[in-house]
């Protein structure tokens, strides 16, 4: 009899754990009037502001993150996307925004490391931008940014090591429309 409650007892923490496990999280399109962008991500995201040392000064930054549940044994840590007001005058012409860009995703960087790296100009579906993949202590950690219609945007995915080309990073990433 103890043998058959051991077994159902293993069943059950078993069962329990590979529910809590993998990236079972919904995606859905995520639209934000506010900070005029859309994007494909994980459902449950949560909502957050601080005030930031921005390149453009001290400023209120928006947050929108998700990340899986306490008990989640996950391949992802986080998808985050924020976005800052950009003044006038750092958007106008395209010197200006990719100079902006450089300070921008050398301040992100310091967030994740002190190595001097550097980062690489793309372009985000469209949008001038700046990112960097960094290897940061059995993470994978992938920042893109960019200004356009007057914002900047910070896109993040944390993923644990070997995740790093998982197809959801790609639909995180590609989904991006800056909304006018």
């Amino acid at each position: 009899m103890r043998s058959i409650t051991r077994v159902s007892v293993l069943l059950l923490s078993l069962s329990f754990f590979a529910s809590c496990g993998g990236n079972n999280d919904k995606w859905a399109v995520y639209t934000s009037g506010e900070g005029g962008f859309s994007v494909n991500m994980p459902e449950k995201t949560e909502k957050t502001e601080k005030v930031e040392v921005t390149p453009f000064g001290k400023q209120k930054v928006h947050f929108i993150s998700w990340k899986p549940s306490t008990f989640a044994i996950d391949k992802f840590k986080l998808f985050e996307v924020s976005y800052t007001d950009c003044p006038p005058r750092f958007s106008s012409d395209s010197v200006m925004v990719d100079f902006m860009l450089d300070s921008s995703i050398r301040m992100r960087l310091k967030d994740f490391t002190e190595k001097d790296f550097q980062a690489e100009t793309i372009m985000l579906n469209g949008y001038p931008g700046k990112s960097f993949i960094l290897d940061n202590g059995g993470n994978t950690v992938i920042v893109k940014q960019c200004i356009t219609n007057g914002r900047r945007y910070d896109m993040v995915v944390i993923a644990k090591n070997g995740q790093g080309t998982n197809p959801e990073i790609g639909e995180f990433f590609n989904s991006f429309k800056a909304l006018n």
